[in-house]
């Protein structure tokens, strides 16, 4: 009985190896060096309780000119990129960063929304690691420049109790959009409510320019050959009303 048990045990642990090493190798970093992304961030504050002193570091949000990711190396799974924070008085702070696709762990800084390319919906996010985080869904959102853009929608809740009084507690709802195709971060909307002192505050980032979303401009010789076509029509048509106008003038 316990060789049988012992076999079913390796069987199994064979079998999550083995779907570990199928996710592993369905991930592929959807971005390459030189990608650069600029992001607005706004941060909201909503509460009666007057006597509450937001941080001077969080409204400095609202000073933000832009949050540049500048994708700087790709190493197998690992991303690295480097970043700047530029507000409206022109003070910068600048930053690098890592992060593995397969764990979502990232090795050093703070930006950890880049994700897989071409993720479907169902899918987890980081195939390796014990988030068990998903793909909601597949939508199709605007972003300007980049037009209308599949995006990958992740969708979690999370609710904090106070252990010390359970009657204190606050919830996040937190909904970030990634690019499909790149996997990188669009938009992110997260909204955390707290019940003592009762207050509401929301932060968004969302992408406002990137060099992956040019326009295709017409290439020169296409657009020669277009000219030296509509040139032709142009004198065919004008030799066939000139000999219809002959004819009419001088009738055979």
């Amino acid at each position: 009985m316990k060789k049988i048990y012992q076999a079913v045990t390796i069987f199994m642990f064979l079998c999550f190896l083995g779907s570990q090493i199928n996710f592993t190798k369905a991930i592929s970093p959807g971005v390459s060096p030189g990608n650069e992304f600029f992001y607005d961030i706004e941060y909201v504050w909503n509460s009666t309780n007057q006597s509450i002193v937001i941080p001077e570091q969080v409204l400095d949000l609202n000073n933000t000119d832009f949050y540049k990711i500048k994708i700087t190396e790709i190493e197998e799974k690992n991303v690295s990129f480097q970043t700047l924070w530029r507000f409206l008085n022109g003070t910068e702070i600048e930053g690098t960063g890592n992060i593995n696709l397969e764990t979502g762990i990232a090795g050093f800084g703070d930006f950890w929304a880049i994700i897989g390319g071409n993720l479907n919906s169902g899918e987890r996010i980081h195939p390796i690691y014990p988030d068990h985080v998903f793909i909601n869904e597949t939508q199709v959102r605007n972003y300007g420049s980049g037009g209308n853009r599949e995006t990958n929608l992740v969708d979690l809740t999370f609710t904090y109790v106070d252990p010390d009084d359970p009657s204190r507690y606050y919830v996040e709802y937190s909904q970030t959009y990634f690019d499909k195709q790149s996997g990188m971060l669009v938009e992110l909307i997260d909204k955390t409510v707290y019940t003592d002192p009762a207050a509401t505050e929301t932060l968004t980032w969302k992408i406002k320019e990137t060099n992956i979303w040019v326009v295709p401009e017409f290439p020169s010789g296409l657009i020669i050959s277009l000219f030296m076509i509509s040139s032709l029509i142009g004198v065919v048509y004008y030799k066939k009303k000139n000999k219809i106008n002959t004819q009419q003038i001088f009738p055979k």
